[in-house]
Parts: structure tokens; sequence; C-alpha cells
């Protein structure tokens, strides 16, 4: 969660009115499939249902580095539900949202930069 104060405060601020920061600050391992800050700002006032639900979509139990991230693959969400793994030659799509900024390493985890949400 430091990392994410310090870079990404709004989705710190989600993160922690939707109750999942101790989660990420706990010992367990996660990946964080981050969207961008501007797009997170629309978020605000929404139900802490809402907010969680969405968030939940963006955490991945477990470290996954881009490259471990195989075409065709569907991996597991926080909340139950899956993201589509799509390999381009250049970059990676998730539920066709393109990975910007990857492997940034974190005390319990990787974050990759969205260039969007993930649908719920």
């Amino acid at each position: 969660m430091q990392y994410l104060i310090q870079e990404r405060p709004v989705l710190a601020e989600l993160l922690t009115t939707a109750g999942m920061a101790p989660t990420l600050s706990g010992e367990a391992s996660y990946t964080l499939l981050a969207p961008p800050e501007e797009s997170l700002k629309s978020m605000k006032g929404e139900s802490v249902e809402k907010i969680r639900a969405t968030l939940a979509s963006h955490i991945l139990k477990g470290r996954y580095s881009e490259a471990d991230f195989k075409d065709g693959a569907r991996v597991e969400t926080y909340s139950g539900g899956g993201v589509k793994v799509c390999r381009k030659k250049d970059h990676t799509l998730l539920n066709g949202v393109k990975i910007v900024a990857g492997n940034t390493e974190v005390r319990n985890g990787v974050v990759h930069e969205l260039t969007g949400m993930l649908i719920p």
C-alpha cells in the first residue's frame, strides 16, 4: 500500500474505502492491475459495494510478472471472476485492456499499470 499511497493516491483511497487495504498490506502476494487515476476518479461517491466489486476484479491472487501472462489463459481475480490474456508481439492485453507499464515490484506483489478499467 505504501507504493500506492505515494504514487497512486486515488487508487489507495478507493482501496481503503472498499476495506481492501489490509488485504493488500498483508503477507500474501497479490498482483494489482491498476487503472489510470483519471478513470478511478469517476468512482468516488459510488457505493462501497460497487467500489469493492470493481477493484476486486483488478486484483490477482499471487505474484504475476507480465511474462507470466500466457496468450489465451484466463487468470482468476480476487473477486472470483477472471481476466482473459491476449499476448501481442509488443504488448499484453487483459480483457482487451493494455498493460502500459508492467512489473512494478512492491513489497508483497506486482503492479501493472493499465490503459483503462476492467469491467467486473
